[in-house]
């Protein structure tokens, strides 16, 4: 098949998609038909080495990052005389013609693509990547989130900077202010350029004005920036995240957690049944910048499964409202529900030893018909209607769960703490083995811990699939067992000693 703009490699090329600071973006098609994203360096600049050098950070930079927000790379040759990047192809708009042509998102549109945006950074960071040009031409609104893109100024932490005194790379009004002033430009320069994005999503503004790159850097380098129309609920994350000081602004996983809950709490309330989640995607951007670097994967692809797993699992919020699991608190609560329940546990442990291993299968039973009764009702809309008949459903799962726990965990907590009670009991099993409190303290320990660890994991596996299950008071359970046998080991060993 021949392109009409001719062929890159095996790569025919269709259109212009884009023109960037570092090259050019074109859509093309592959030997076996596939439609991909080749990104190549402008005539410009083909001979600069430090050009040439950019695009291989790209390259790095996108094959070390594991991520459904960040687009795939396919190919790359970086030796001819017209390096090239090849890339999945993302149906999609960007964020800065999106509001151009729409106005500011609303705020539950917002707090999503906030939340999607520094989860994304999150991901980036934990690979010892750092953009450096977080910025709304570079962020595209795909059908599963936001999806970061152009990295060809990436900085790859354990490199060598490209950067030099005096010069800087990125878009002034998007760049932190230790661009300008020769700093260390780390994490928090992404952080920055994540709230200048954001707040453009919220106003249609550019957050530090329309003026000169000079009136900007000045604007930036002193804190200037216009927020008029941020939401209340953005705000101090906004601010937060625009502090002059580099250190003293939140990372990305802590946005992206924070986020995650007023998303929780956003969603499903504003928005209409099947409303998607962010402007709906057009097959024309404009090409004045590095707007669509790609477009819908091929079909029978595994981007975009790959893409849902993750807004599932790891970062994106659930769309609809929390239900809470059976009424298991969260956060700070979750402590508070295992201090309460911990003296009275561990008391009972210390006068009575073989209330541990029923304290510890009472908990295994309770959490697993939790997650059972959501699993059940997950297809249902949330509602009264879903919570009452999780309720119903409750004493079947809890009789359910107690029939499996007893085979798992119930058969490695057993066999681990009859181990610990041979161990502790000198080799030996006496026939009153019940009576003796230090070795049936010693099994306690084992079987609470054995316990804890393989629900834990099931907790986990269960959280991932079932959106809305509240995991950490049910992880907060789970360890409550093993907490409880350890106390209670404690406060023998200080008796036996004092």
């Amino acid at each position: 098949m021949a392109g009409r703009l001719g062929r890159v490699g095996p790569y025919a090329l269709l259109e212009r998609l884009g023109r960037g600071g570092m090259g050019e973006v074109y859509l093309a098609v592959g030997r076996r038909g596939e439609r991909v994203a080749v990104k190549m360096l402008r005539d410009p600049i083909e001979n600069d080495p430090d050009a040439r050098l950019r695009l291989e950070r790209e390259v790095r930079a996108l094959r070390r990052v594991e991520s459904p927000y960040v687009a795939q790379v396919l190919d790359a040759d970086l030796s001819g005389d017209r390096p090239y990047l090849v890339m999945e192809y993302i149906e999609g708009e960007n964020l800065l013609d999106a509001v151009r042509r729409g106005g500011p998102l609303p705020e539950s549109r917002l707090i999503e693509l906030a939340q999607g945006l520094a989860a994304a950074l999150a991901i980036i960071h934990s690979g010892g990547v750092v953009h450096r040009d977080v910025k709304p031409a570079n962020v595209l609104l795909g059908e599963d989130g936001p999806v970061l893109i152009d990295f060809g100024i990436a900085q790859v932490l354990d490199a060598t900077r490209l950067t030099l005194t005096g010069t800087f790379l990125g878009t002034p009004g998007y760049c932190a202010p230790e661009v300008f002033s020769d700093e260390t430009v780390g994490e928090p320069a992404d952080v920055h350029g994540w709230a200048a994005t954001v707040a453009f999503a919220a106003t249609g503004r550019p957050t530090f004005g329309r003026g000169t790159a000079q009136s900007q850097m000045y604007a930036v380098l002193n804190g200037k920036a216009d927020l008029v129309g941020v939401p209340a609920a953005l705000l101090p994350l906004v601010r937060a995240a625009l502090h002059r000081d580099p250190a003293r602004r939140p990372t990305a996983a802590l946005l992206a957690d924070r986020l995650s809950r007023l998303a929780r709490v956003a969603g499903e309330s504003s928005r209409a049944p099947g409303e998607p989640s962010v402007p709906e995607p057009t097959t024309r951007a404009a090409a004045d910048a590095p707007a669509r670097t790609a477009a819908k994967p091929v079909a029978g692809s595994a981007a975009r499964p790959r893409r849902a797993r993750a807004a599932t699992a790891l970062a994106a919020a659930p769309r609809g409202a929390p239900e809470g699991a059976l009424g298991i608190p969260t956060g700070n609560a979750a402590l508070v529900l295992v201090a309460l329940l911990a003296v009275p546990c561990v008391v009972a442990s210390v006068v009575y030893p073989l209330a541990t291993f029923a304290i510890t299968a009472a908990l295994a039973v309770v959490i697993r018909a939790v997650w059972t009764s959501h699993w059940l009702v997950r297809s249902r809309k949330p509602g009264r209607a879903r919570a009452c008949l999780r309720a119903l459903a409750f004493p079947l799962t809890l009789a359910g769960s107690a029939l499996s726990a007893a085979a798992w965990p119930g058969l490695p907590a057993a066999a681990a703490g009859f181990a610990a009670l041979w161990v502790g009991s000198g080799v030996r099993l006496e026939p009153e083995w019940w009576s003796r409190p230090v070795p049936v303290t010693i099994a306690g320990v084992a079987f609470g811990v054995v316990s804890g660890a393989i629900i834990g994991r099931e907790i986990e596996r269960a959280g991932a699939a079932i959106p809305g299950l509240r995991r950490e008071g049910l992880r907060a359970l789970a360890v409550l067992g093993g907490f409880v046998a350890l106390c209670a080991a404690a406060v023998r060993a200080v008796a036996f000693f004092f």
